[in-house]
């Protein structure tokens, strides 16, 4: 186990942030549509920068000129090498981002302005159950326990973005965990969520890991938020650094046990991960059956995945839609937790970790010619026969799954 810290503290991201610009602020003088003029509630991006991408193969001039012109502070530069792009985060002040952002778009066919869309980790839901049921179902409901005969994930590597995680927790100790930090490690409040789904992932509790013998890339690019400490944020500068991080480094399989909105960055570094043959799981969110489809697990070639419980029953606060994939469990699920203890937690995060599991043991048994439906093909039918908005094709059956690549 070894640890790589790749840049320190950033920012802290907060979905209550916003500030209202006062009307004799200069930028308001010049342009009203310039001043946040924001709605009631979570803006959905950070309110005070911007994004500016452009080809990284142009010289950073292409960029400067824009700050200039616009009266915009870089904050920090960066290359997404994989997709040959390079990236400004730039301070804006008071002004609104979507409004500003259009109207560098207008003045320049070289670099592309968006806001920073906001991202939330599927912060882990109370136990349904009230914790009375404690724990070791999921890994005899979707045969875990016997593919364990065969394969418990070795020469797979996991990529996983989500908070920092509790390395020195003893049932991590000898996984194979890179830690790569974008955030700082901060305290065991900020690493809650990571830990919980590190844990899922590779833990060495017989009870709680899926693919205890696959490598874990976990990188860190979710914090919490200081004015609201049940909050865990990121943005899509971030995601997509963390995202690029992962395409260069290898990984096999990626959990994003996350979401948002729609962002044109993310998609096209999920694309490109898709396309470089990385198997990209998602959480469906936590916002319940009528909510809006969840991002990036709506994003076209990602595996969106809801969660069930012991009963094979979905949970009550997981999101519904077209998009749904698979089920797993994720309701009163066992998992590690900082400082080395253990917690029962719930949510489609919960879930998605699971399927990501499942696909470590089986690429570990076949590389080549792997058949990336292979999960929808066995799945055990939930709800409505067949394909449906709260199922998907149905829980995850690994032992049917691994039994037809024998």
């Amino acid at each position: 186990m070894f640890t790589w810290l790749a840049g320190l503290p950033l920012f802290g991201l907060s979905a209550q942030a916003a500030e209202v610009a006062g009307p004799a602020t200069p930028d308001c003088r010049i342009a009203s549509s310039w001043c946040v003029q924001q709605p009631p509630g979570p803006p959905g991006y950070v309110p005070d920068e911007l994004l500016l991408t452009y080809d990284s193969s142009r010289p950073a001039s292409a960029a400067e000129g824009l700050i200039d012109r616009f009266r915009l502070r870089e904050k920090r530069n960066d290359v997404l090498a994989s997709v040959g792009t390079a990236m400004v985060t730039a301070a804006i002040g008071k002004r609104d981002p979507v409004a500003l952002s259009q109207l560098i778009n207008r003045s320049s066919d070289v670099v592309e302005a968006a806001p920073s869309k906001l991202f939330y980790a599927m912060d882990a839901a109370a136990p349904a159950s009230g914790g009375r049921e404690r724990g070791g179902y999921p890994l005899g409901l979707t045969g875990i326990e016997a593919v364990h005969r065969l394969t418990k994930g070795a020469g797979v590597k996991i990529g996983m973005i989500d908070t920092p995680i509790d390395i020195s927790h003893f049932a991590l100790q000898n996984a194979k965990v890179q830690r790569l930090e974008l955030v700082h490690p901060g305290n065991a409040k900020n690493q809650q969520h990571g830990t919980e789904v590190a844990g899922i992932l590779v833990s060495q509790n017989p009870r709680i890991g899926i693919a205890p013998e696959a490598s874990l890339l976990a990188v860190s690019a979710f914090s919490v938020d200081v004015n609201n400490p049940d909050v865990r944020s990121s943005n899509a500068g971030l995601v997509a650094r963390a995202i690029d991080l992962c395409i260069r480094e290898g990984v096999d399989v990626l959990n994003l046990s996350f979401a948002g909105g729609q962002d044109k960055l993310v998609d096209r570094m999920i694309r490109k991960a898709v396309d470089s043959g990385i198997i990209v799981i998602a959480a469906a969110g936590n916002e319940g059956p009528a909510a809006a489809p969840a991002y990036p697990a709506a994003t076209l070639g990602v595996k969106a995945v809801t969660a069930v419980d012991r009963a094979e029953q979905v949970f009550r606060d997981a999101n519904q839609g077209d998009y749904i994939d698979l089920a797993a469990p994720g309701v009163d699920i066992l998992t590690t937790a900082p400082r080395s203890s253990f917690n029962v937690t719930t949510g489609t995060s919960m879930a998605a970790a699971h399927v990501t599991g499942v696909v470590a043991l089986l690429l570990s048994m076949r590389r080549q010619g792997f058949d990336q439906g292979i999960l929808e093909k066995t799945a055990t039918d939930l709800g409505e026969q067949g394909r449906d908005r709260a199922f998907g094709y149905g829980l995850v059956n690994a032992a049917r799954a691994i039994n037809t690549m024998k």
